[in-house]
């Protein structure tokens, strides 16, 4: 191990956070629990662990019932031009507001901006060697339109992947029984 990375582990420690380390499968096993037990922990996985997750939990039934779904070129273009975000191969699973408004992508990205600035969202989009993995985040969505808190059901919404980034865990504890019945 080189010296600055004990360095980085030593600073996030000191933050008071842990840094844990260990085979790919018992890394797995820890983010399964924590999605099953739904617990709220965020994980930087391998991209070989992240991929066991992600095939684990992004069943083709639960992508349907969630809604997940690539976005589309023009909100890529959109958050790229408008927010200075540069994402790849993202997939969200927008909401409807009872005001009508669907809260997508774009939406998502930018209440993040604003309450974790744009420097730290696109660190996170350009992760090379890891994935960010938010499992059953506290992360609440506002509608843009009339701010009203967005809540997370059955029918979908909220749920976000791609390489570097997700959350495809958030309320799983819902997602997870549902898709089970």
């Amino acid at each position: 191990m080189r010296r600055e990375s004990l360095g980085a582990i030593d600073e996030v420690v000191g933050d008071g956070r842990a840094v844990v380390t260990g085979a790919d499968e018992e890394i797995v096993t820890l983010v399964k629990r924590a999605i099953e037990d739904d617990r709220t922990v965020s994980f930087y996985l391998s991209q070989a662990q992240a991929r066991a997750i992600r095939e684990w939990y992004w069943t083709p039934e639960r992508i349907e019932q969630l809604g997940l779904r690539p976005i589309s070129d023009e909100e890529a273009e959109k958050i790229r031009a408008e927010l200075g975000v540069e994402i790849t191969n993202f997939r969200y699973a927008p909401m409807e507001c009872d005001c009508g408004r669907t809260y997508g992508a774009f939406d998502f990205l930018q209440q993040g901006i604003r309450t974790h600035g744009l420097e730290a969202v696109n660190a996170v989009f350009s992760l090379k060697n890891s994935t960010f993995l938010q499992v059953n985040p506290t992360f609440v969505s506002v509608c843009p339109e009339c701010e009203r808190e967005l809540s997370r059901n059955e029918a979908g919404g909220g749920w976000y992947d791609c390489d570097q980034y997700g959350g495809c865990c958030c309320c799983a504890s819902l997602a997870f029984a549902s898709a089970r019945v």
